[in-house]
């Protein structure tokens, strides 16, 4: 981190058009003094600091005006590093670490974004034994965090990004007036803007960026469609016939546009969903179609599981780069192995079918995925 104070007393004093024996004549210093700060080879004594923020009229914070600023690439390996670390430390330790780096980039607003997601994304892994309580503590954390980018940010897009995560936590944790509040009660008009930039590429004749952007957008709907799909089950579950047919149209989705191979966390999820659905209705047949293919999904998954393109999204490498996270995960790869088995193993949902002879198989499968993934 760099301290700028030196600019700033030296701008906010010409400012106010006056000398540095005026401004040291205020503060009880030498003109010396003055002269040193502005050039910074000193700073002011700490008990000095208010009453200069207060003689210019600004914060404290303004006057320090440090310069903490990350790169897209030192954020993400800050969170890669994190995630990484519940390997080998305690959760205790890694808290610590946690809020070390908070206490350090307190002002750099993207970082303190990732930091939130984190949150919301790993708070299930930090010290706690009551898994309400835990939920509880960190989500409202992470929505400090949220509140904060609205404190030292005038970005927009990660204004927005603050909105929508902290709505979620208020979700996770069943406020359902404060989701209303921050999101309103309607889904707004979208404008696909990236059909602005694409046709902008190609009036430039720069065709190639056009189709990386088209791809870009694609990928992306992709995901949002298929999580949509994933929630509606959820929601038609007492409509049988509507959620075999929610379940038909994302598993062609998902064979139209190799799903599985381009994202098979996305596939785990819907699957996940189906399978509880059909579970609820008692459909032992679809229950079983379910998880067999996501055994058969598991089997075949390879880690380090990153984000990707294939051969028909063969341009989206440079999007991808600069997205929040690149293209690593929220979760790190040790944690997605456990989630993929015991969310099935452990789900009260599906612990009567463990006894079940017709899906003993099924669960034995489960268990080897389990050794060899920890191995």
């Amino acid at each position: 981190m760099k301290l700028d104070m030196s600019k700033v007393i030296l701008q906010k004093r010409k400012e106010k058009q006056i000398t540095q024996q005026q401004l040291a004549d205020f503060v009880g210093v030498s003109k010396a003094s003055v002269s040193k700060w502005e050039n910074g080879q000193t700073y002011p004594d700490i008990t000095l600091l208010p009453l200069l923020a207060s003689y210019f009229d600004i914060t404290v914070d303004q006057l320090l005006s440090y310069s903490n600023n990350l790169s897209a690439e030192q954020i993400r390996k800050i969170y890669q590093s994190l995630a990484n670390s519940f390997k080998d430390n305690s959760p205790e330790k890694v808290y610590k670490s946690f809020e070390e780096i908070i206490h350090r980039y307190y002002s750099c607003a993207p970082l303190i974004l990732e930091m939130g997601q984190f949150l919301v994304n790993h708070g299930d892994l930090f010290p706690g034994n009551d898994k309400k309580d835990k939920a509880e503590k960190y989500l409202t954390e992470a929505q400090d965090l949220f509140q904060r980018v609205f404190e030292i940010s005038n970005d927009p897009e990660l204004l927005a990004k603050a909105k929508n995560f902290s709505a979620y936590c208020s979700l996770v944790l069943q406020k359902p007036d404060e989701v209303l509040h921050k999101l309103g009660q309607y889904v707004p008009e979208y404008y696909p803007v990236e059909s602005l930039i694409a046709w902008a590429y190609q009036l430039k004749g720069e065709n190639d960026k056009a189709v990386a952007t088209t791809q870009s957008a694609l990928f992306q709907y992709i995901a949002v469609m298929m999580s949509q799909l994933t929630n509606y089950l959820q929601l038609v579950i007492n409509q049988p016939q509507k959620f075999l047919a929610t379940y038909q149209r994302g598993k062609q989705i998902i064979v139209a546009f190799s799903v599985k191979k381009l994202n098979p966390t996305i596939v785990i999820n819907f699957l996940t969903s189906a399978a509880f659905g059909f579970a609820q209705t008692k459909n032992d047949e679809m229950v079983k179609q379910c998880l067999s293919e996501y055994v058969d999904l598991l089997e075949d998954v390879k880690f380090p599981l990153k984000q990707h393109g294939d051969q028909f999204f063969d341009q989206i490498g440079d999007w991808l780069a600069q997205t929040d996270l690149g293209d690593v995960l929220p979760r790190s790869d040790q944690q997605l192995k456990t989630d993929f088995v015991t969310i099935i193993t452990q789900n009260p949902t599906f612990m009567s079918y463990q006894n079940n002879e017709e899906f003993k198989e099924i669960f034995e499968r489960l268990e080897r995925i389990k050794e060899n993934l920890n191995e």
